[in-house]
């Protein structure tokens, strides 16, 4: 596995996690009665969890991107000019009997 495959996967996990502190009816960590509101400012803490999440999502979306643009390390290019090369057919790894 490629090293943006694995960057990919622990930001997805870390997003997932973070997403889930998170909770869209004001229960997550604005609750009155947690342990982040006793210690310190609720309303950054939750600016702060929606900052984190949105950078999380965009460097997914980054690593994407620059994994779409160096291509494919198989075929030594995008999978866009592999498909052109192999005549229009999609690259599956096998071939066809003839």
């Amino acid at each position: 596995m490629s090293f943006l495959g694995i960057l990919a996967i622990i930001a997805g996990v870390l997003l997932i996690l973070v997403v889930l502190v998170q909770n869209s009816k004001g229960g997550g960590l604005d609750q009155s009665n947690s342990m982040v509101s006793q210690i310190g400012n609720v309303a950054q803490s939750t600016d702060t969890v929606e900052k984190i999440t949105w950078y999380l999502a965009g460097a997914i979306g980054a690593i994407c991107l620059i994994a779409a643009l160096l291509g494919n390390p198989a075929t030594g290019g995008t999978a866009a000019e592999a498909e052109s090369l192999n005549g229009g057919a999609p690259t599956t790894g096998t071939t066809m009997p003839q």
